[in-house]
């Protein structure tokens, strides 16, 4: 039941910060891509939502390596001391090779 009520809370959430994909597409994809949507775009309540789902790590997970051009430095900072890490939160931005 706890997992039914998880996957509608996902799907939900999916449908309303990574729209232009279908919310089961999302989800069937992995959660990293509506992790760093939330982390950028969400309420409180929907961040907070996402992190009781998934776990504190999977947040860690996408701090440590987010995806470029979809974080503002400023969310990496708030969930990076959000989240307890020490040293210095990882740089947003684009990398070019």
């Amino acid at each position: 039941m706890a997992e039914t009520i998880h996957q509608e809370a996902l799907l939900r959430l999916a449908e309303r910060y990574v729209w232009w994909t279908k919310p089961d597409m999302v989800v069937a994809r992995g959660l990293p891509r509506l992790v760093v949507s939330v982390m950028e775009l969400g309420t409180w309540e929907d961040a907070h939502e996402l992190l009781d789902i998934v776990g504190p790590q999977m947040f860690i997970d996408v701090l440590k390596a987010p995806p470029p051009g979809i974080i503002s430095a400023k969310s990496l900072a708030f969930w990076h001391n959000r989240l307890g890490l020490e040293g210095e939160p990882p740089k947003a931005g684009r990398r070019f090779t």
